[in-house]
C-alpha cells in the first residue's frame, strides 16, 4: 500500500521558487498551529530566514556579490524546508489531509502547485462610500482571484477576517468599517491550486 508523504517538488533551487514555497508553507503552518504545535525549525526562525531571502532578492543589482548572497540564502531556506518536511511527515504519519494542511505537496501530486507569488499592496484610498477603502495592487502572474483580509491586531494570526474572497483585481473595495478605527489590510492572489503568500499588512484609518 502506498504511503502518503510530504515532498519538495522543486526541479531546481531557483531562489524565487524556494521563496514562494517557503512562504506558502509558513502561512499554512501558522494557520494550522494546533496541528503542528512544535515545528523544527520554529516558525519564527523560519520566517526570519524567509525575510532574509526576500530582502536579498529585492537587493539584487546584477553584481556577483549580491547574486551570490541570494543563492546562499536560498540554500539556507531550502535546508529549513527539508527539516520541516521531516517534522510534517512525523506528525502526519501518512495522513494526506494533514500533509496538505502544511502547505507542502504530497508524493501523489506529480508537480509543484504553481500558486501566485507574494502579493504587494501599492496603495490604499478612501472608497466610494464613507468608511470604505479601495485597494490598488499590481496583477500577479497566475492569479485569477484575490482575497482581502482585515484585522485590528495584525500580530494575532487567528484574528484575520476575510472581507473579499474570489475578488477581481480592479474590484478590491471593502466597506462598513468604524470611522477613525485603524485597521490592517492584506491581500493574497490565488488560483485553482490555492492561495499565494499574503502581502505585508498595510494600515488604514477609515473616515
Amino acid at each position: 500500500m502506498k504511503t502518503n508523504i510530504a515532498v519538495l517538488h522543486l526541479k531546481n533551487k531557483d531562489p524565487q521558487k524556494i521563496y514562494n514555497l517557503a512562504g506558502r508553507v509558513h502561512t499554512s503552518m501558522v494557520a494550522a498551529q494546533r496541528t503542528f504545535p512544535t515545528p523544527d525549525p520554529t516558525l519564527e526562525a523560519f520566517a526570519l530566514e524567509i525575510t532574509k531571502l526576500d530582502n536579498a532578492i529585492k537587493a539584487k543589482d546584477g553584481s556577483k556579490l549580491k547574486n551570490q548572497a541570494v543563492v546562499d540564502q536560498a540554500e539556507v531556506v531550502y535546508e529549513l524546508l527539508k527539516s520541516l518536511i521531516i517534522y510534517v511527515n512525523k506528525v502526519a504519519d501518512g495522513d494526506l489531509s494533514i500533509i496538505l494542511l502544511s502547505g507542502f505537496d504530497c508524493n501523489n501530486e506529480p508537480v509543484q502547485h504553481d500558486v501566485p507569488a507574494k502579493a504587494v499592496i501599492k496603495r490604499l484610498e478612501d472608497g466610494s462610500v464613507p468608511c470604505s477603502v479601495k485597494i490598488f495592487m499590481d496583477a500577479l502572474a497566475n492569479a485569477d482571484r484575490y482575497k482581502v483580509e482585515t484585522t485590528t491586531t495584525p500580530d494575532d494570526s487567528e484574528s484575520w477576517e476575510t472581507q473579499i474572497d474570489f475578488g477581481g483585481k480592479n474590484k478590491l473595495e471593502i466597506r462598513n468599517f468604524v470611522a477613525a478605527q485603524k485597521i490592517y489590510i492584506r491581500v493574497s492572489g490565488g488560483n485553482t491550486h490555492g492561495w499565494g503568500v499574503p502581502s505585508e499588512p498595510v494600515a488604514f484609518i477609515p473616515r
